[in-house]
């Protein structure tokens, strides 16, 4: 059989649009997200590379509630995805798609590497771990820790089976069932919960609305000390964003001295301080109040966290 010219310039066109279609087709497939099944099937791999205690990072940020949800509390509990920021982790697993790496892991040292699937599984250590003393937020309950108002003197009490409440889209983050509760109305608490930060990440803090007078107190009991006092404030960007605000101070005393202040303005995002302890550094046991005031507390939905180290 005798191919016509017309035929053979039709193949011309014809075939290297079928390379062109296929090259497409791979590219496509190739740049898809894992589906959630692929997910799962990669829950095996990371708890047995991971340690207790070590951080689990998704890379890019958007697949994190995906990789969660599959992953399970279990490797990915909120204390870690809700972190201040890095710096307290020895060691991060990466987990990566399309090629992606976490920024907030940009210093870290790469120690192995793994591919499973569409997945990159990077074991990374971090070269200057941070030695954490003490948590506040992990030790705000009693008999540790306690609450008052300052102007009138008034205490908040305990209560470990509070209502939860949720303010829901745009609204206040969720109260937890375990809290410092004062006079005022349901705002007025102090209790561990999660903001969304300027860039909608979750933040674990302390949930600490000033009053209209004096401060808001919270008081921790035998606290063994570091070099610093280090922490972040923050407050739920939909509400920062807006930078009408006054601004809120939190106040550091240690044994009765005042340590220093952080000041926290709208626009400031999750931002972080560091305060020096001075002669007070190294000591065993101290008595150490964290206290947030506002000159107008409109919306002064202040959440914060601190360690000593």
């Amino acid at each position: 059989m005798t191919i016509g010219p017309a035929l053979r310039r039709g193949a011309f066109v014809v075939l290297p649009l079928a390379g062109i279609v296929e090259l497409g087709a791979q590219l496509y497939t190739s740049r898809r997200a894992p589906t959630f099944d692929a997910w799962l099937e990669l829950r095996a791999p990371v708890a047995e590379l991971r340690k207790d205690g070590e951080l689990v990072v998704i890379a890019p940020a958007w697949a994190e509630p995906l990789a969660r949800r599959a992953l399970g509390d279990d490797l990915m509990p909120v204390r870690d995805v809700a972190r201040p920021d890095v710096t307290r982790y020895a060691t991060a697993i990466e987990v990566s798609i399309l090629g992606e790496r976490a920024p907030e892991l940009a210093g870290f040292r790469e120690e192995s590497r793994t591919t499973r699937g569409k997945f990159a599984l990077r074991r990374l250590a971090n070269p200057t771990p941070a030695k954490v003393v003490y948590d506040f937020v992990d030790h705000a309950r009693p008999p540790i820790a306690d609450v008052r108002g300052t102007d009138p003197a008034v205490p908040c009490a305990w209560n470990p089976r509070a209502p939860v409440s949720s303010g829901g889209l745009g609204g206040h983050p969720t109260f937890p069932p375990q809290r410092f509760e004062c006079p005022g109305g349901e705002f007025f608490n102090v209790g561990v919960t999660v903001i969304a930060d300027e860039q909608f990440r979750p933040r674990r803090c302390l949930w600490s609305h000033p009053f209209a007078r004096g401060e808001i107190v919270t008081r921790f009991h035998d606290v063994p000390l570091g070099r610093v006092i280090r922490g972040h404030g923050g407050m739920y960007w939909i509400t920062e964003r807006e930078q009408r605000g006054a601004p809120i101070t939190l106040t550091v005393r240690v044994n009765g001295d005042t340590v220093g202040s952080y000041v926290h303005a709208d626009g400031d995002g999750w931002s972080p301080f560091e305060l020096p302890l001075g002669a007070h550094a190294g000591a065993d046991h101290a008595e150490v109040e964290l206290a947030v005031s506002a000159s107008n507390n409109t919306h002064r939905h202040f959440c914060f966290e601190a360690d000593t180290r």
